[in-house]
């Protein structure tokens, strides 16, 4: 009983990482830098303000900086992969890059 159990343990955790790491985004930040007000809220007002009107300027979206950026990389949002490669590179790289108020 108790290997059965081990073995159900192992395969669910197995299943569980295998599914999560295929939605994963890697982020290109080879190109220039990233500005917030250019690159980043226009991503936000078209695509998650709808959603999440919480993240509605600056001071929100920089706050909430670090789920955002994990949200995005491992694929939790946007639900049904709504935003370009283009759009996630905009604000994972800005993101990366301290998330200034340019």
């Amino acid at each position: 009983m108790k290997k059965t159990f081990f073995g159900l343990m192992v395969c669910a955790t197995l299943m569980g990482a295998c599914s999560k790491s295929s939605n994963s985004f890697v982020p290109d930040c080879s190109g220039s830098t990233k500005s917030f007000s250019n690159d980043v809220l226009p991503v936000f007002q078209s695509a998650c303000v709808s959603c999440h009107s919480q993240y509605s300027g600056y001071s929100q979206i920089s706050a909430a900086k670090t789920t955002i950026r994990s949200k995005i990389v491992d694929g939790s949002m946007p639900p049904g992969n709504s935003l370009s490669t283009a759009q996630k590179n905009n604000i994972v790289c800005w993101i990366d890059n301290g998330a200034p108020n340019n």
